[in-house]
């Protein structure tokens, strides 16, 4: 708008708030447009593959090697499910993932828990460098750590057992679960563990009814992703384990690769699909406590 034309609108009575309360809801509605189509742009993205494999595990193997593709399949079939459960270790796989990513997130939150606890709650000496070093072995990635873990693991007879598995898991999760929690502990006063102590409470019955309820949604952050971390990984499950009965999902797929006997696109999609569903439930369940727990524990000071 020109000089002139504002001139003209401020002289009018509320015409100058008037343009300004339209250029404002201008910009509103702009803002909100941009925001809606970054976020279908990125959920398109994101989610247009996931869409494909769920889509092309009901199509029947011409459909899925047929030029051009067809978007939806002509005929709905169930066949590559059944073929998965009946002609694969599918099943023993699936048994398998959830032991180590259960027992790697379980052993994860009740070390790290009470480590972090300990970080908190006691003083000693070289206590900030424990601190420090907790982070600095998370920072070290997976390759770095599988020869050492397998050492120990050979040497301590349990090579080709889901305790290995669950073990090399939870050492590699635990120094952020650790850190975690303690910065979440700092935050809860301590005074309230005081006053349950005062009232007849046992440091560890404080911990437990007071701390611990206070600190759930941090412990359901460190649980997703440990969860998430054992229940996809893959370069432990290739170097502790070998055979058949101790494979792992991502392990086990993985291996279907290649081998002409039980290679196929429709089961391999199948159980990609099986393998997604507990995590996206899993999600689902704990996502409120999931958020509330990642934003209050990303600001909690030391």
């Amino acid at each position: 708008m020109s000089t002139t034309e504002l001139s003209l609108a401020g002289s009018q009575p509320g015409g100058l708030g008037r343009y300004n309360r339209q250029a404002a809801d201008l910009h509103y509605v702009t803002s909100r447009v941009m925001v809606y189509l970054l976020a279908f742009t990125a959920v398109s993205v994101i989610g247009f593959p996931l869409f494909w494999m769920v889509i092309c595990s009901f199509k029947t193997s011409t459909e899925l090697y047929q030029f051009p593709p067809a978007f939806l399949p002509h005929d709905w079939t169930l066949t590559n499910y059944r073929d998965l459960f009946i002609q694969t270790n599918f099943p023993i796989y699936f048994v398998n993932s959830l032991v180590v990513a259960g027992g790697a997130t379980l052993l994860s939150l009740v070390v790290g828990g009470l480590g972090a606890y300990s970080l908190s709650r006691f003083k000693f000496a070289g206590m900030r460098t424990v601190s420090m070093l907790t982070l600095l072995c998370y920072m070290l990635p997976e390759v770095l750590l599988v020869i050492p873990l397998y050492l120990f693991v050979v040497d301590l007879g349990m090579a080709d057992t889901l305790i290995s598995l669950i073990i090399a898991n939870t050492a590699f999760t635990l120094p952020l679960t650790m850190w975690f929690m303690r910065s979440y502990f700092n935050a809860i006063p301590a005074s309230l563990e005081e006053s349950a102590m005062i009232d007849g409470c046992s440091r560890f019955q404080a911990m437990r009814k007071v701390t611990l309820p206070l600190a759930l949604p941090g412990l359901v952050s460190v649980g997703v992703f440990s969860f998430n971390h054992a229940w996809n990984e893959f370069l432990f499950a290739l170097v502790f384990t070998s055979s058949e009965t101790k494979k792992v999902l991502s392990l086990g797929l993985a291996t279907w690769i290649g081998q002409d006997n039980i290679y196929s696109w429709g089961m391999l999609l199948a159980g990609a699909v099986l393998v997604t569903i507990p995590v996206v439930l899993f999600y689902l369940l704990v996502q409120r406590r999931l958020v509330v727990g990642l934003s209050e524990g990303g600001v909690k000071g030391e």
